[in-house]
């Protein structure tokens, strides 16, 4: 029992790497919030104007900054590695995955196939490294 419980790292994913690594939710909130926002413009402002070009960048800028805070406040994303297995809770949701189970996708660094589904985790660079290294040393044996 004290191999399954080794911590090796634990993470609450920070506002920065939100901003670059985004999951399906992150990216519908974002899309939704921007069309919200684009229908108010499109409605107060007349169509092509410089205002109209203004508000639509200042919200696209607004939203690319604001959506992953709201992100990180409701769902509270946090990971965590142990020696056999990785655990990813985000909001009230929580699920745990043997490393046995985890492959890595070779597109982007931190999409994986976790039981046949390729899954975006929302970590740092650090985090991904020690991943790495533990599924190589499951892989080698």
């Amino acid at each position: 029992m004290m191999t399954e419980k080794t911590l090796i790292k634990e993470e609450k994913t920070p506002y920065k790497v939100l901003l670059y690594r985004k999951n399906r939710t992150l990216r519908l909130l974002e899309t939704f919030f921007f069309l919200l926002g684009f229908i108010f413009v499109f409605l107060r402002f007349e169509f092509r104007s410089p205002a109209m070009i203004a508000a639509t960048l200042l919200l696209a800028v607004g939203v690319i900054f604001v959506v992953p805070a709201v992100y990180r406040v409701l769902f509270k994303p946090r990971y965590v590695l142990y020696k056999d297995k990785l655990v990813i809770e985000i909001g009230k949701k929580k699920e745990s995955y043997y490393l046995t189970e985890i492959q890595r996708e070779f597109d982007l660094p931190y999409f994986f196939q976790i039981k046949n589904k390729r899954t975006p985790l929302l970590v740092s660079d650090e985090f991904l490294s020690e991943l790495n290294v533990r599924l190589e040393v499951i892989k080698r044996g």
